[in-house]
């Protein structure tokens, strides 16, 4: 199915099957047996809008994907050899742009979905899913929220929103000498942020952290000084950002041209794993905690991309020696579950494809990949990442780290 037919407009990203290339018409029914066919994957991402560096980095991940299986001869479902192809729209990071379009992909015929970038837009299309009986493998959608609406036909790779702030104020609890005593949150006031932040406060009194204060800015702001102004005067030893890379890159440069300097140092989600966070902002960089989805580090290997560590190579090469962050590795294992399901599942039909994922338990480059009933990866454990020299440093936990915690992080 090509990319014309969708009238340009941005659509969620989709697994599309044909039998041989892509045409015009609408997906024309399996292959028979020993014969072979195309999964061809339509992928709308956030390319333009607030989001679209990260729907950049989901769109490289997809690409390794398509690579990897492809080099490898494709793979088999039910006696039939398939190939993959992908092709990309643009969703502009609106998440009313994919609940649309998703339904018109199911007007089409298109009945196997991969989620958009991020949890707002994967929120309004897990909607519409379920109502048309599609199924949707979710690469970039952490929202608790968006699992805890008995949802039946959405599954996440990733690990939920919640764990994104807690296993960083969980690191700073097991590592950092001396331990901070005060935190101070500030959230975009997105739905993902919004939870996470709740996540991290939990987490943070549970361990006797005392939470001084949470101030929310609009999501996509380059401006958070009015929140940093606030928290400066309550002195808290660590700032923490839950935050995308726009956010975070604001705070730590508008806390530096304030004077507002957190005794242990900054915390963030999403934004420091990025290379334009530390490219933006210098030395003012490091020490910044970040919460992180994948390492090169992460445990567990699968039959197409082996470990992390191979999967970084793999990734490199592709990408003029360029190492990967999480949000390329997340991408890569959502078109991973996919291809294991159709596989399992030995047909594309999307209630036996749901059936599989629901049942999927399985090692991988990027950790076990197992959802709960409500479609959630719960056993996946994040990792928090500091930036060092300019550079992404895994420290904890501890047994998959490459590097040390450095502490207090404002002298990093």
């Amino acid at each position: 199915m090509r990319a014309q037919i969708l009238g340009g407009a941005a659509l969620a990203t989709v697994l599309v099957l044909a039998s041989g290339c892509g045409s015009k018409k609408a997906p024309e029914p399996a292959a028979a047996a020993g014969g072979s066919g195309v999964l061809t994957l339509g992928a709308s991402l956030s390319l333009t809008g607030t989001t679209a560096k990260e729907g950049g980095l989901t769109k490289e991940g997809y690409e390794v994907c398509k690579k990897v299986v492809n080099d490898k001869g494709g793979f088999t479902a039910g006696g039939t050899k398939y190939t993959l192809d992908i092709q990309y729209q643009d969703d502009t990071s609106k998440q009313d742009i994919s609940a649309q379009l998703v339904d018109q992909y199911n007007d089409k015929g298109v009945k196997l979905i991969l989620g958009p970038y991020g949890s707002g837009p994967t929120e309004a299309a897990a909607a519409v899913v379920e109502r048309n009986k599609q199924v949707m493998v979710d690469s970039a959608g952490a929202d608790d929220k968006i699992f805890a609406k008995g949802y039946q036909r959405s599954f996440a790779v990733l690990s939920p929103a919640t764990s994104y702030v807690s296993s960083m104020v969980q690191a700073l609890s097991d590592l950092a000498n001396p331990k901070p005593k005060t935190l101070a949150f500030i959230s975009a006031d997105d739905g993902f942020s919004k939870t996470a932040t709740q996540g991290g406060t939990d987490k943070a009194k549970e361990l006797g952290f005392q939470v001084l204060a949470t101030e929310y800015v609009p999501n996509g702001t380059t401006d958070v000084s009015a929140a940093l102004t606030k928290i400066k005067r309550l002195k808290p030893d660590v700032i923490v950002g839950s935050v995308h890379l726009a956010e975070g890159v604001a705070i730590v440069k508008q806390a530096k041209e304030l004077g507002v300097v957190p005794a242990g140092g900054f915390a963030e989600t999403v934004a420091p794993p990025i290379p334009d966070f530390a490219k933006s902002l210098g030395a003012a960089a490091d020490g910044v905690l970040g919460s992180s989805q994948w390492t090169a580090r992460t445990a567990g290997t699968d039959k197409y991309f082996g470990g992390a560590a191979d999967y970084a190579r793999t990734f490199a090469a592709q990408y003029g020696g360029r190492q990967p962050v999480y949000q390329n590795a997340q991408a890569t294992a959502a078109c991973l579950a996919a291809v294991l399901a159709v596989e399992k599942a030995g047909s594309t039909d999307p209630d036996k494809v749901r059936d599989a994922l629901a049942a999927l338990d399985t090692p991988s480059f990027f950790g076990p990949i197992r959802f709960n009933s409500k479609g959630m990866n719960v056993t996946k454990p994040m990792a928090v990442v500091q930036i060092q020299s300019g550079k992404p440093v895994p420290v904890w936990p501890t047994d998959s780290a490459s590097g040390s915690l450095k502490w207090p992080a404002t002298s990093a």
